[in-house]
């Protein structure tokens, strides 16, 4: 019998693969023949999945979003209460290798797509891929009184993935800063924040 191929997990290895070339080199460094040594494929094996060095970039950065989600679904099985929150938070900002990895091909990605219009829609699914889940915590935790209720999850969602860029930045940015107790202590101030955020002020008589 003919073998199976596993296309997709052929492509996740490319794209690991990517990934790490990326974390390494930059974006602008990186190659395909780069990518075919750390993987061990042929360039022309790695063309036959992604014909061109865009289509690989924007694989990587679909990988490293898939491996976030993966590690948010393991270590919160599926929760959504507030510290489930910061859980998830948690795995997105780059605390140890693997996460600073993801954070800077991240962070490569989102300012090359800002002058290559062929990647404007790999950037914009990735905000959103990070966006939605976000606001769906954020919602369960209004309904269920862990925050308040005039929050607009919506809007909160985009002042914490806005927090987790500049975090991420300042991580990725400043390598000899051995500790980061400092942007957890951010993180929490801002959830903590949340948590006894006063309701809009009634307008005066």
């Amino acid at each position: 019998m003919p073998k199976t191929v596993d296309h997709e997990a052929r492509q996740r290895i490319l794209a690991d693969a990517a990934c790490t070339v990326i974390a390494r080199n930059g974006l602008a460094g990186t190659t395909l023949a780069d990518v075919a040594t750390e993987s061990g494929w042929s360039i022309g094996s790695i063309r036959h999945y992604f014909p061109n060095k865009d289509e690989l970039i924007a694989a990587a950065l679909w990988r490293v979003g898939e491996r976030v989600d993966d590690r948010i679904r393991r270590h919160t099985a599926g929760g959504m209460r507030l510290a489930d929150l910061r859980t998830a938070a948690l795995e997105l900002l780059p605390l140890d290798a693997a996460r600073r990895e993801e954070a800077t091909v991240h962070l490569a990605f989102m300012a090359q797509a800002a002058v290559v219009p062929a990647l404007a829609n790999a950037a914009e699914e990735a905000v959103r891929r990070l966006h939605e889940p976000l606001a769906k915590r954020i919602a369960h935790a209004i309904r269920t009184g862990e925050l308040p209720g005039h929050l607009d999850a919506e809007k909160e969602a985009t002042r914490l993935r806005l927090l987790f860029d500049g975090l991420a930045v300042q991580l990725v940015t400043t390598p000899r800063r051995k500790s980061t107790d400092w942007a957890l202590e951010v993180l929490d101030d801002h959830l903590a924040a949340l948590t006894r955020s006063p309701g809009p002020s009634k307008p005066r008589n």
